[in-house]
């Protein structure tokens, strides 16, 4: 159960003059408030008909309330109890009522700026989130053609120096040049890219007895897997 006020004697003494207490003893097994709390044992002791506020005694607890919560029965009860208002006092009802209402209308905007606050605050924090994301996956993804590149190169050099139609008239490769494109992701494989290349060489010539020089294209795939070198699927000359 959730208690709103205890109230004091000394914040019974500080009621307006204006105000209108009457002092009542309705006891009731069940209480059930509009809001659906529910008290048990419970008496209205007093009510503010200025205040619109009734005191329960709950568990030997005073309890300050607005006198809208109660049931149409027990407010219908407590009405016959209310004595005649002077128009002072009518007044002073009115006043009171009016800023109930003003007060009413200030939480709840206040309620709906702290809300627009709290969502503002997470979107922006939503958006620093995902530019981080972003920024961290397009490093991954930076350094990850870069590690490509660098493997598709080696691998190239060493292919076309030692590996490349062994049974050409190629000798021994005296120079070497590779020149690569940029790594580009296979679609439908996870981490595997295709690096086309074209490697230039100059060798011995085992049929002229001379030097000769020569171009290819290759195309290279390899794979890539986290925590693992990257690997050669296949190294494919165009």
């Amino acid at each position: 159960m959730i208690r709103r006020l205890l109230l004091s004697l000394a914040s019974l003494l500080a009621i307006q003059v204006s105000a209108v207490v009457v002092e009542v003893n309705l006891p009731y097994k069940e209480l059930r408030l509009k809001d659906g709390m529910l008290f048990t044992d419970v008496a209205v002791k007093s009510f503010n008909t200025t205040a619109g506020t009734v005191i329960l005694q709950a568990n030997k607890e005073l309890i300050s309330l607005r006198t809208s919560l109660l049931p149409a029965d027990v407010s219908a009860r407590l009405k016959e109890l209310t004595p005649q208002q002077t128009k002072e006092e009518q007044e002073a009802e009115k006043q009171q009522e009016a800023a109930d209402r003003k007060k009413a209308a200030e939480n709840a905007e206040r309620r709906q700026k702290l809300a627009e606050e709290d969502a503002q605050a997470a979107r922006a924090a939503n958006r620093n989130l995902n530019v981080k994301v972003a920024e961290h996956t397009a490093v991954r993804t930076d350094e990850t053609l870069a590690t490509v590149a660098k493997f598709a190169e080696e691998r190239a050099h060493v292919y076309f120096k030692y590996q490349d139609d062994p049974h050409s008239n190629i000798g021994a490769v005296v120079s070497s040049d590779i020149s690569l494109q940029n790594p580009d992701p296979v679609p439908g494989w996870t981490g595997r890219y295709r690096v086309e290349g074209t490697a230039y060489r100059q060798y011995i010539n085992n049929q002229a007895s001379g030097f000769g020089r020569g171009a290819k294209e290759f195309e290279i795939l390899i794979q890539t897997r986290d925590g693992k070198k990257p690997e050669i699927v296949e190294i494919r000359i165009k």
